[in-house]
């Protein structure tokens, strides 16, 4: 049984190599002109389902969501320390929900954004403990006339006491709810339109959103203000016609690596078969 094993992983290895060399070259050839980057390690095969959606940190970790999973991983990108699979708890999944978007940790809680995609009746934050990954049991609906086409992407702004939500298709700006309540209380009005956001993290006064349009760029939005800054594009080569060539773009976080603070972004490659972490010095873009 053990060598079976044994020649299975070995099997296993040299075919996720070939996977690694094939979508790493095609990456390279999609990602262009772009800023640059700090590669902070990616996964490929079935790996990628569990990192295909959302990223955040707790400051110790690093959490990513799929369309049905979270997983908890070390600073460095390497460990894997906690892994929920079946994340969507059964009282949502009988109202029809089974999509996990973007995510945020707050004080110990993961704030998850759910929804029936592509019914768009009952979108969802869900909150989640971030050791365990385990869902709470606490959930607050949002309304559908607001969020008519999902709610994708979730942040908290725990400084001023607010959680900022978005719309699938609301490109002006993005929902505010008060963070002990979920109370609706208004709109950030964004001083120029965002396109397809995928993601969004606060930091120090800044909203920075990731996108999926044709460059997957991100975004910074001075929340005081609503100043939107184009930062950076994630792929330089551009195509219209089919949706999500060239990859897709996803969340985005801030945390520090080496001693300095990233925008860290995750995304799926061009086979659709790698999500990789990228990390963009915040000074390059914050001068």
């Amino acid at each position: 049984m053990a060598a079976a094993i044994n020649v299975f992983n070995k099997l296993f290895a040299s075919v996720l190599g070939l996977i690694l060399a094939f979508t790493g070259g095609l990456n390279t050839v999609f990602n262009g002109n772009v800023a640059e980057f700090k590669d902070l390690g990616g996964v490929a095969g079935f790996e990628t389902l569990v990192r295909s959606q959302g990223v955040t940190t707790d400051g110790e970790s690093i959490i990513y969501s799929g369309k049905s999973a979270l997983e908890r991983v070390s600073a460095d990108n390497s460990e894997v320390l906690a892994i929920n699979t079946k994340a969507i708890p059964a009282k949502l999944e009988a109202i029809g929900i089974k999509h996990i978007g973007g995510i945020s940790v707050y004080n110990g809680v993961i704030y998850a954004a759910l929804e029936d995609s592509k019914v768009w009746r009952h979108p969802v934050i869900a909150l989640y403990d971030a050791k365990t990954l385990e869902f709470t049991g606490s959930y607050y609906e949002l309304s559908p006339e607001l969020h008519t086409h999902g709610v994708p992407w979730v942040t908290v702004d725990g400084e001023n006491g607010v959680v900022y939500a978005g719309d699938g298709r609301k490109s002006d700006g993005a929902f505010i709810y008060d963070l002990k309540t979920m109370e609706y209380l208004g709109e950030m009005r964004y001083s120029s339109e965002i396109a397809k956001v995928q993601g969004g993290e606060v930091y120090n006064g800044k909203l920075y959103l990731g996108t999926n349009d044709i460059t997957r760029a991100v975004y910074s939005v001075d929340i005081a203000t609503g100043e939107v800054q184009k930062l950076f594009d994630r792929i330089g080569f551009k195509y219209k016609y089919i949706e999500n060539f060239g990859g897709e773009g996803e969340d985005v976080t801030v945390m520090t690596v080496e001693g300095e603070p990233m925008i860290c972004t995750l995304q799926i490659g061009v086979t659709f078969t790698d999500a990789t972490l990228r990390g963009y010095k915040l000074a390059e873009f914050e001068k």
